[in-house]
C-alpha cells in the first residue's frame, strides 16, 4: 500500500496513548487521497512486537512544518516511534476536505477506519462525483468497494449531460 503522508503546523506525539496529533494545516496523502483539515489525530496500533521505544520522552513537540509517514523517515526527531506502527485510526476535524481521483467531498469531522478502509463523514457532509451531488447528516465511503452510503437526509443532485463538472 502508499506510504502515508501528513504535514502540519505543529505534531504533537505520545507514545503512551499510541497517538499523534497535528494542528494547523493538516495535510494526510496516501496515494490519491488527499484531506485537508484544521486538526486530525492519528491513532496507531500498539506496537506489536512489544519493543520499547528508543526515545523514552513521552511527548515530542515541534513548531514549524512537520511530517511523519508510516514509510521509513527515522532521520526525523519523532518519527521512529510513528513510523514504526501501523495507523488504526484517523479523525479529522475543522474544515474537512478530501480529494479522490474521480471526487471529492466536505465536511466538518471525518473518521477513517483502517481495517474497514472506510471514511465516515459527518457535520454538514456533502460529496461530488462525475457530475452527481449527494448530501445527507452522515455519507459512509468504502474505498476498496468504490462505494458510498448516504444516511439521514440524504439529497442527490444529477447534473444533465455534458453539463456536470467532471
Amino acid at each position: 500500500s502508499a506510504p502515508t503522508t501528513i504535514t502540519s503546523r505543529t505534531m504533537t506525539v505520545s507514545n503512551q496513548e499510541n497517538r499523534a496529533i497535528f494542528d494547523g494545516a493538516v495535510v494526510l496523502t496516501r496515494g490519491l487521497l488527499v484531506v485537508h483539515s484544521d486538526h486530525m489525530v492519528v491513532s496507531f496500533h500498539p506496537n506489536r512486537n512489544g519493543a520499547e521505544s528508543k526515545n523514552p520522552v513521552g511527548a515530542t513537540q515541534s513548531k514549524g512544518q512537520t511530517s511523519a509517514t508510516t514509510a521509513d523517515s527515522k532521520e526525523r526527531d519523532a518519527a521512529p516511534a510513528v513510523s514504526e506502527r501501523s495507523i488504526r485510526m484517523v479523525e479529522a476535524t475543522g474544515r474537512v476536505n478530501i480529494e479522490k481521483e474521480d471526487g471529492h467531498a466536505t465536511c466538518q469531522k471525518a473518521v477513517y477506519y483502517e481495517d474497514q478502509k472506510k471514511i465516515v463523514l459527518t457535520g454538514d457532509p456533502v460529496a461530488w462525483q462525475k457530475g452527481t451531488r449527494v448530501s445527507g447528516k452522515r455519507i459512509i465511503m468504502f474505498l476498496d468497494e468504490d462505494r458510498s452510503v448516504v444516511e439521514g437526509d440524504s439529497q442527490v443532485v444529477i447534473e444533465g449531460e455534458g453539463g456536470g463538472k467532471r
